[in-house]
């Protein structure tokens, strides 16, 4: 079994409540994604994911299991009795190499 990481960015349309992007963000947590890298928190539309793949999985396979999931959670959302839409979503699977959050110089007093 090999393992992955799997960054993905999303974007909602304008018009959903900030009640449904909080329940949509809750959602894909539920299914493990994780809002947040080394207890900092991750930008407002982006998650992230440890996952594993059986030896006959290629990353294809991972990268359309990140979207039926983002796409799960927004049905969940709609079924909730919210509006949403999701407009565009971004996914990189990738395998060994290094992951996190940039650093970004703060300006004096940031």
């Amino acid at each position: 079994m090999r393992s992955f990481i799997a960054t993905m960015v999303y974007e909602l349309h304008p018009d959903t409540p900030p009640d449904a992007r909080k329940l949509l963000r809750a959602h894909l947590v539920g299914r493990r994604w994780q809002d947040r890298h080394d207890g900092a928190p991750m930008p407002s539309t982006a998650v992230w994911i440890r996952r594993s793949a059986q030896d006959h999985e290629t990353t294809d396979d991972l990268h359309a299991a990140c979207a039926r999931e983002l796409g799960e959670a927004a049905a969940a959302v709609a079924r909730a009795g919210r509006p949403i839409q999701v407009t565009r979503a971004w996914i990189q699977v990738s395998g060994a190499g290094t992951y996190g959050l940039a650093a970004l110089a703060r300006p004096p007093g940031g």
